[in-house]
């Protein structure tokens, strides 16, 4: 008994003596899981060094150069270019062993096996200002850049070698305006415009390069005064044709001679590629794809060489095709193609099927929400989900419904499913802890996942092709109904914006289940332009949180209509700020009933903000919860907490009068409208990332004067007394104002998003996520931001360390690990039934 006391203290002593964070090699991906995308795909080209070609080389719109493997469609290689337009690809050649990229003002070959850099070129040449196009022609040993601008076009001729500049001319041209169509053929600029019903041809290596001109009759095309939608885009494998379309019309031209000649009419095909002299086209009904082939110079229909296949459940509309022809063993011949989708996705497509997919829509992810997966069916307590004031016939019911539920799922798991889709639905069932979440996402191409946490499977997607993001590239998703209510499903809803109306434009789902709520596919649109969207706290008596949406005319609606009774119910407890886009001015509103069924936003209060226009409202996360209301001083005192869930930090970005630039961030009551602290930052610069949680604001920029990036810690509390101990009231008024500590800290690494860990009670000590720039996600204990750190001595008692400017970053707080992710677009947490542990989502390239 001795020795084992003994041990016992000794083992006590060593886990006195701090914490160790470690992590062995066999538990790299148990708890976590990493996924890398490409992104939308703009161009693509099939690796010629081998046959049949084992890659195919991509560029993307986020700048990003990959390649794919055409066996499994797995990331070969990937290159991260610069994220500014010097990194956007105009041009992808392929080359033997090599591809040739031009972005930007650099030419660069890679090596397609190695993926090494083996020539960069700087070409002489600076991007001239108002450039609506840019194109190029790539010679043998010269190159034309072409840029396209209003009333004018510039052609600057390089030497391909060295880059130095050969010629450059700017050629005047007062039909060109923003609803004018260009693209570079072979050697040759063409522009098109309906409204005067003509083709414009431009050679470029002409020595006094001039426009012709054809009517569009002559490629049975007919001029439009009401500005139809236009398309000019090469063909894929054959410089000297493209395609021109005129809303569903799309004619096949040839480049010849410096003149358009009319080969083929492709109406209503989706896209189209050209290999060996065969020409292939994309047919689509639905989800039904057939590829059909043509002999270019007979017309030959080879019916033999066509491809008729099903993409996978939600896919898009096909906007591209690359074609690669190879011989089979028995000499046969052999199609690989591969295509591009409206909602992102990437298909590669053989005589034999889809190949492989992949959904690059979870590369531009501008969304996310954590779902809680149901309990299992036979565990469900009735008496837990009872509908308040139910009465006696009405608990029957509710009981009766409850328990043929439960019966129902005891049948299905003795008798099975053969439906796989099902199986795994089956499987997604709440785990004792509810670590296991659903993750629901929105991307910026109008397609909705659902991923398991666990794994990162994508369980079900929805694509709506109408939904397109808000002003400033967002999308709102809100989770109505959890699935804690049964036996009533769960209700999601995303709201966005009409792609062609621009008016609001909702989409309500079932987020366990993945499908869709209502008619027309769970697409309902509003008829009006949205100027705010929010979720009621109140939920209604079927357990539905209303959605309240005001238009362009601040007029407000209620999704469903039948939340108007709960305002009605909390009218007087209901406010509502907005900001104008471009203006300093935040003002609030009050709900009010003019006669019943019609609702009107009263003005309470208007502030007017200095340091230019509102850049960002920054609130609190609605479910948050505070668990300690002060803090204990040396003295034993509490310092009590500044905890008013109605603050929202605003803020400015502008110039001052010497012009510099100048931030401001304003602490503002959006009840009462009351300015409750301001500070202002002189010669700093974004990107501006802001964390708010419980009394205090973490927010990191960019020091313009030192050069370097800062972190700033706001904390806000209410001084030795607290004023109301039970619930916060705006309008309590208080005779002083609260005591704001503010403390800067040096950030060694930039931050591309940030956010914090969230959990079920508030107890556990919350942590600051980072995602550096160098490509790791930092997790920095709050402690280090503390703006209380004394800065020469101070009391030791209540653990505050002694304040350093610099932030020292260790590897053992990088939770990614040996991990790189570039691009993070944002992070997302979630609390779980442990205390101590969160879901992380960090979302981007990956």
């Amino acid at each position: 008994m001795a020795a084992r006391a003994t041990a016992l203290g000794l083992l006590v002593c060593f886990a006195a003596l701090g914490l160790t964070f470690a992590l062995y090699e066999d538990q790299i991906g148990k708890f976590d899981w990493l996924q890398q995308y490409v992104g939308v795909v703009t161009h693509a080209v099939f690796d010629e060094s081998s046959v049949p070609a084992r890659r195919i080389i991509v560029a993307t719109a986020q700048n990003v150069l990959a390649a794919l493997s055409t066996k499994n469609g797995e990331i070969v290689w990937r290159h991260i270019l610069e994220s500014s337009d010097t990194g956007k690809v105009d041009l992808l050649v392929s080359e033997g062993p090599q591809v040739t990229t031009i972005a930007g003002n650099l030419l660069r070959s890679w090596d397609v096996i190695s993926a090494a850099l083996v020539e960069e070129i700087q070409l002489d040449h600076a991007p001239a200002a108002g450039v609506l196009q840019r194109g190029v022609s790539l010679g043998d040993s010269e190159l034309v850049l072409v840029e396209v601008m209003v009333g004018s076009v510039a052609l600057t001729t390089l030497d391909r070698s060295s880059g130095a500049t050969l010629d450059q001319e700017t050629l005047a041209v007062p039909w060109l305006t923003t609803d004018t169509r260009c693209a570079c053929g072979d050697k040759t600029l063409v522009c098109v415009d309906v409204s005067v019903g003509l083709l414009f041809v431009l050679p470029l290596t002409a020595n006094s390069p001039t426009f012709k001109s054809q009517p569009l009759t002559s490629i049975g095309l007919q001029q439009s005064e009401n500005a139809p939608e236009v398309h000019l885009q090469r063909v894929s494998g054959s410089p000297s044709h493209m395609v021109i379309q005129v809303a569903e019309s799309r004619k096949l031209i040839h480049l010849h001679e410096g003149e358009l000649h009319l080969v083929r009419d492709l109406s209503g095909s989706r896209a189209s590629a050209i290999a060996d002299g065969v020409l292939y086209t994309v047919m689509q009904t639905g989800r039904l794809v057939t590829i059909g082939a043509v002999e270019m110079e007979s017309g030959e229909d080879l019916g033999e060489q066509g491809v008729v296949v099903e993409l996978p459940l939600q896919s898009g509309s096909v906007l591209s095709l690359d074609v690669h022809r190879f011989e089979r063993r028995d000499g046969g011949m052999a199609l690989r193609a591969f295509v591009t989708c409206s909602d992102h996705a990437l298909h590669l497509i053989s005589s034999a099927g889809v190949v492989w997919s992949r959904e690059e829509a979870l590369a531009s992810v501008i969304a996310a929400e954590a779902v809680d997966l149901p309990v299992d069916g036979a565990n469900i307590n009735y008496h837990d989900k009872l509908p308040p004031l139910t009465g006696l016939i009405g608990s029957l019911v509710h009981r009766v419904q409850t328990q043929c539920s439960q019966i129902s799922h005891w049948f299905k798991s003795v008798v099975g499913s053969t439906d796989s889709f099902q199986e795994s639905l089956n499987t997604l069932k709440r785990d004792e802890l509810n670590l296991r979440k659903l993750l629901v996402v929105a991307s910026s191409s109008g397609k909705i996942l659902g991923i398991d946490s666990w794994n990162g499977d994508v369980v079900w997607s929805i694509y709506a092709p109408l939904l397109a993001p808000l002003q400033g590239n967002k999308l709102l998703l809100y989770s109505q109904r959890t699935s804690a209510h049964f036996p009533l499903q769960p209700q999601c809803v995303v709201v966005g914006r009409h792609k062609i109306t621009g008016e609001g434009l909702l989409v309500l789902f079932n987020p366990i289940s993945g499908t869709t709520i209502g008619e027309r596919g769970g697409v309902v649109p509003l008829g009006y332009h949205l100027s705010q969207a929010f979720l009621m706290h109140y939920p209604d008596d079927q357990y539905l949180k209303p959605l309240m949406l005001v238009d362009k005319e601040l007029h407000p609606h209620m999704f469903p209509a039948s939340g108007e009774k709960v305002v009605l119910e909390h009218k007087d407890s209901i406010f509502v700020h907005l900001a104008q886009a471009g203006s300093s001015t935040l003002t609030g509103y009050t709900l009010r009933f003019s006669r019943p069924g019609m609702l009107t936003l009263s003005e309470v209060w208007t502030v007017s903000l200095g340091g230019g226009p509102i850049t960002g409202v920054h609130g609190k996360l609605v479910a948050e919860k505070v668990h300690s209301p002060g803090r204990v001083l040396a003295d034993r005192s509490v310092l009590y907490k500044y905890v008013n869930p109605n603050l929202a930090v605003v803020t400015t970005q502008g110039y001052d009068h010497i012009n510099k630039n100048t931030m401001n961030l304003y602490l503002i009551d959006t009840v009462t409208g009351a300015v409750i602290e301001s500070v202002s930052h002189k010669k700093v610069s974004g990107p501006l990332h802001i964390v708010h949680s419980e009394n205090w604001v973490v927010y990191t920029f960019f020091n313009d004067k030192y050069r370097r990036f800062e972190v700033t810690s706001l904390e806000l509390f209410e001084g030795l007394n607290q004023a109301n101990a039970t619930a916060f009231s705006s309008f309590g008024g208080r005779a002083t104002p609260p005591i704001l500590e503010r403390q800067s800290y040096i950030m060694p690494v930039g931050v591309q998003a940030a956010t914090h860990t969230t959990t079920e009670k508030g107890i556990t000590t919350k942590f600051i996520l980072f995602a550096l720039q160098s490509g790791n996600v930092l997790q920095m204990n709050k402690w280090f931001l503390d703006p209380r750190r004394p800065v020469t001595g101070g009391p030791q008692e209540e653990g505050l360390m002694p304040y350093i400017p610099e932030l020292r970053i260790s590897p053992h707080d990088m939770i990614t690990y040996n991990q790189t992710l570039p691009r993070v677009s944002a992070i997302y947490t979630a609390p779980t039934g442990l205390e101590s542990a969160c879901v992380v989502l960090v979302y981007g390239l990956g």
